[in-house]
């Protein structure tokens, strides 16, 4: 179906439309400033069926340059379909059964899965974003505390040297540190951390941290 009016995905619980714009594209004679209120007596909620969106208008008077607020409304498909039935109109009939069919497609299972794997992506960013923040700033406390501070965990290492190295990055460093260390002798210290999920955590030395990249060459 043609797109009959603009529809923002911009939330991603679910689509919406502008109230402006729709009171436009439905030819309706009310102004829009008296018209949403009256049509909000039909039961419709701020923050259930429609949010509040105020802008600037830029208008010119003259050679005078004018600027207003102006109250827009973005509002759920299910109220949008609501409003389109209330004017009772052959346009308002074509409208509605538009935001059906975008209903429709926005809950197939293929775009629910869609929409819930991009959630899931963005906490497990976020959930990596607090650990490694998380991780360092107990590390801090746990370097202070060490006998030789010539001895650093991977996430001292990090930090030192300005490295953006992701979550999956630092426990392979450090996997690989570690064989590194116990291949060629070197002594391997923990690092107590006031963090229940990690506890104890590798330090390596200094000459250790050398040696391992003038085997390994770059850092990843």
């Amino acid at each position: 179906m043609d797109e009959l009016i603009k529809v923002s995905y911009d939330n991603s619980e679910r689509p919406t439309v502008s109230g402006r714009e729709l009171h436009e594209a439905l030819g309706i004679k009310t102004a829009y400033k008296d018209w949403f209120p009256r049509m909000c007596e039909y039961g419709f909620n701020e923050g259930v069926d429609f949010n509040p969106l105020i802008f600037e208008q830029v208008r010119f008077e003259g050679n005078r340059e004018v600027t207003r607020a102006v109250t827009d409304h973005q509002i759920t498909i299910a109220m949008a379909k609501e409003l389109c039935m209330l004017q009772r109109s052959e346009i308002g009939r074509r409208f509605r059964q538009y935001f059906i069919s975008i209903e429709e497609a926005w809950n197939t299972p293929e775009k629910v899965m869609e929409r819930a794997l991009t959630i899931a992506h963005a906490r497990a960013i976020e959930a990596e974003k607090r650990i490694l923040s998380l991780t360092s700033e107990n590390e801090e406390l746990a370097i202070a505390l060490n006998t030789s501070l010539e001895y650093w965990t991977v996430m001292k290492y990090k930090s030192e040297n300005h490295l953006n190295w992701n979550m999956q990055q630092c426990q392979s460093i450090g996997r690989l540190m570690t064989a590194f260390c116990r291949r060629h002798g070197y002594e391997i210290k923990k690092c107590l951390t006031n963090d229940d999920r990690f506890s104890y955590v590798n330090s390596y030395p200094l000459t250790a941290w050398k040696a391992f990249w003038e085997v390994h060459h770059e850092r990843p």
